[in-house]
């Protein structure tokens, strides 16, 4: 075992097989000796990064923060949209206990569960909570950032950057800008980059000078990647011409692709830069003509969309440095946790899509990185199956503070359960065997046809009527898109709009894969049998054994 931690695994009785840890950190930890931890959210960043094996991107900072961290090579979100995934992340409990599945105002969680989120967690517990940027999605889905519960009085007023109406997804005006002259902190996320530098200064401060001894949850939320690509001009300036940025090898749909599958990029398809392409068509109302050559983007501007991504993805890994070097600076490096994400993957033309909004691999894989000092220092990997569900128990095993117990089948009441699988094992044995499926789910018609041939018709375009529920094994994607009651929350798993398999047991290349649909064929029958098993038995069943 690891001379710099040392557990204690034992097995739940709802579970039968959560591991609990007792780590270096550990079950001794005094209040003044526990660890702080910096939270640190990127939006639709997608694993294009070098530390993932992108040798095209600049990401250093984000790097080298992996050098000295546990990455993980297979994490996956609960929804690839925004609000969904944030909350599930952040109340630990999974989209169908939440009635998260879209961002909308009506589906604000604690409407219809009385779950104590990560942050307010470690509040109560006796840490300074402070937050700022995109850590909740923003506005009422999130009861405006929750302010009123999650964070500490020095953590308020909350802080979002001034220029996020200005420079925001709300302004839709152009897809793509490269700011030239612009600074880092003349855009929102710079600002917010600011803003958390001040805090860890103040944080010294209140140590140094004023008697403090609480530990801090600082999250630091960015918006970017996210649409609009805008970045300071330095940043696009990494990158060649945009004729020379490598095109996706799948820019077509897999073969044999349910149409209940397809997104038609909402939002994206308004963007300045985007729409021009489309005018006079039914490429997003038509399922005849979404997927032909004439609905994918224009070869020149797929390109051009990719560079602009990358460029805005080393905009937010130059401020990631920035947060992570005062916090060296600081003398708070060795004594805190740092977890980076990505809320969800994002499609940058494979498979024709752009955006999330979909069940496949580009869209659910996340980067996910978790440094714990004096443990992971040399640097670690795992190819092990984790999901963002599992942070808030993780950052709970190791920082020594009372873990809450998993949520039992109807736990809306329940003020403190979790419903993901604390990872901190992993730490002892990277290669440890572990959960045998991750889960995800996306729900239509939300971003979807507005009609299925040969099906009935959607009641409105608003309500979820159609869940996919997506599992993620070793070897095999499998999703099924069953009808859904949005009220009760409970899938039909005999109204079935779809089935997708895809074959995971050889390596492929990075973001080429998923371009056969397999459900269909005689010779998957057994194995699209099994795994639908695996599916209706869902999370409970796919926890680590050991």
């Amino acid at each position: 075992m690891n001379s710099n931690i040392q557990r204690v695994l034992f097995m739940s009785v709802l579970l039968a097989c959560t591991s609990v840890v007792q780590s270096a950190l550990g079950s001794s930890i005094r209040a003044g000796e526990r660890k702080n931890v910096l939270l640190i959210a990127l939006d639709d960043l997608r694993p294009v990064l070098g530390a993932y094996g992108a040798d095209y991107v600049k990401s250093p900072n984000i790097d080298q923060l992996a050098s000295r961290s546990l990455l993980f090579e297979r994490a996956y979100c609960q929804v690839a949209f925004c609000s969904p995934s944030r909350t599930s992340l952040l109340t630990g409990r999974r989209p169908d206990t939440t009635h998260v599945w879209k961002n909308s105002a009506m589906e604000y969680w604690r409407r219809t569960v009385n779950a104590t989120t990560l942050p307010q967690y470690f509040k109560e517990n006796g840490y300074v909570s402070i937050g700022m940027g995109k850590v909740f999605h923003p506005g009422p889905a999130s009861g405006v950032d929750d302010k009123k519960y999650s964070w500490s009085p020095e953590g308020l007023p909350y802080y979002r950057s001034p220029l996020e109406k200005k420079y925001g997804p709300g302004n839709n005006s152009h897809i793509a800008w490269e700011a030239d002259g612009f600074s880092d902190d003349q855009l929102p996320d710079g600002q917010v980059a600011a803003r958390a530098l001040q805090t860890l200064d103040q944080l010294k401060v209140n140590r140094t000078q004023h008697g403090e001894t609480r530990p801090f949850f600082l999250a630091v939320g960015f918006h970017k990647p996210h649409v609009p690509f805008i970045a300071p001009k330095k940043y696009f300036d990494m990158y060649p011409p945009q004729e020379e940025i490598a095109l996706p090898k799948n820019r077509f749909p897999p073969t044999d692709l349910p149409v209940i599958a397809w997104s038609v990029w909402p939002g994206f398809n308004q963007f300045g830069g985007v729409k021009e392409y489309f005018v006079g068509t039914d490429c997003f109302s038509n399922p005849d003509t979404a997927w032909t050559e004439r609905c994918m983007m224009p070869i020149n501007a797929t390109q051009y969309l990719r560079r602009s991504y990358y460029a805005a993805m080393s905009y937010s890994d130059a401020l990631v440095g920035k947060v992570l070097a005062k916090l060296k600076e600081n003398g708070f490096d060795n004594n805190t946790i740092v977890v980076l994400f990505g809320d969800h993957g994002w499609q940058l033309g494979e498979h024709g899509e752009w955006g999330k909004y979909t069940t496949f691999e580009d869209a659910t894989h996340v980067p996910f990185l978790l440094r714990v000092p004096g443990v992971t220092d040399s640097g670690m990997r795992t190819s092990a199956l984790v999901e963002l569900i599992d942070i808030y128990p993780t950052l709970v095993d190791l920082t020594g503070i009372p873990k809450p117990p998993v949520c039992p089948p109807l736990s809306q009441n329940i003020e403190r359960c979790l419903e993901g699988t604390s990872v901190a094992a992993l730490l002892d044995d990277p290669q440890a065997a572990w959960k045998n499926a991750s889960f995800s789910q996306y729900v239509r018609p939300q971003a979807g046809l507005p009609y299925i041939p040969g099906r009935r018709n959607f009641t409105n375009g608003t309500d979820e009527q159609v869940m996919g529920y997506t599992m993620r094994t070793d070897k095999y994607r499998y999703t099924e898109w069953v009808g859904f009651n949005h009220i009760t929350a409970v899938a039909n798993w005999t109204d079935v709009w779809g089935r997708e398999l895809y074959d995971h047991t050889q390596p492929t290349e990075f973001f080429n894969d998923e371009n056969e649909n397999l459900a269909d064929k005689p010779a998957m029958k057994e194995t699209v049998q099994q795994l639908h098993n695996m599916l209706r038995e869902g999370w409970r069943s796919a926890i680590p054994t050991a």
